[in-house]
């Protein structure tokens, strides 16, 4: 299905994408609030997709302030459930183009995996080559765009930052043919030390019986835990999935008083019992 290897950028479709996220980790339930994507074949431009997406949960602080989005701009928004379809068709069959490549493939995994699809699309990383061959002081997407004299308008909204980086990724793929001799796909997926690729499901995670049995029977649970604070509260929660990063394992589910997606650190659940 992605045999790219001997086939040069003119012979490959392949979709420039950019994702605006709740927060940085996958693991701490974290989720995709924007998309933004071009399509290319033959190397024009032959689809574009956008499109602001409800987490079901909040976005963090940190990430408004890079973003200016907030939880009423999405609170309307549909699902990634909702443009799974879309989005298949735009990405089908294409080599996947980002800066930093590996954040927006982790989020992209994350979203297919939570609707029960996978995303085995290759991708190839503008920061890893630009860091490999290129002598720009510093890498971000804004940086390299004023050295190589490319107008930015808002960044860190995804489509703004894809057409960016798909002018980013023209003269660099110019100048890896003309200066290294980067001829295929199979050479620019070797110069960035091979195909990056978005995560698979995680292998079931060991829970406590009764929190495997809920996740399992898909039952609802009220449950005891310590806050950040130090106190006790109650709260009848829904299983979505369980999750671990680095040594902490984390229960994700909604919570039907915020009436939102929540985190709960396992090891601050006192106590659980099934909802009659």
């Amino acid at each position: 299905m992605f045999d790219f290897d001997e086939k040069t950028l003119e012979e490959t479709p392949f979709v420039v994408l950019d994702t605006e996220t709740t927060g940085l980790h996958t693991a701490l339930g974290h989720r995709v609030i924007e998309i933004g994507a071009v399509r290319y074949e033959a190397g024009e431009q032959v689809a574009q997709f956008q499109t602001l997406l409800n987490p079901g949960r909040p976005i963090e602080p940190p990430a408004s302030k890079v973003t200016g989005l907030f939880d009423a701009d999405v609170a309307h928004a549909p699902t990634f459930a909702d443009v799974a379809p879309q989005v298949n068709q735009i990405l089908d069959g294409a080599l996947m183009i980002a800066h930093n490549a590996q954040f927006d493939a982790d989020f992209m995994g994350h979203e297919f995996n939570l609707i029960n699809q996978t995303f085995e699309n290759p991708w190839l990383c503008t920061l890893k080559l630009a860091r490999g061959y290129f002598y720009f002081g510093r890498n971000s997407l804004s940086h390299i765009a004023g050295k190589l004299n490319i107008p930015m308008t808002r960044a860190h909204r995804a489509l703004n930052d894809v057409l960016v980086t798909a002018e980013v990724f023209k003269r660099m793929s110019r100048e890896l043919v003309t200066k290294h001799k980067f001829k295929t796909v199979g050479d620019l997926l070797h110069a960035q030390g091979g195909a990056i690729y978005s995560p698979v499901r995680e292998e079931a995670i060991e829970l406590p019986p009764l929190l495997a049995e809920a996740l399992e029977a898909r039952r609802d649970l009220k449950i005891r835990y310590i806050s950040k604070v130090g106190t006790i509260n109650s709260r009848q929660v829904s299983p979505r999935y369980a999750t671990r990063h680095g040594s902490t394992t984390y229960f994700i589910a909604y919570c039907h008083l915020r009436k939102q997606q929540r985190t709960f650190r396992i090891d601050r659940i006192m106590g659980a019992e099934f909802i009659r």
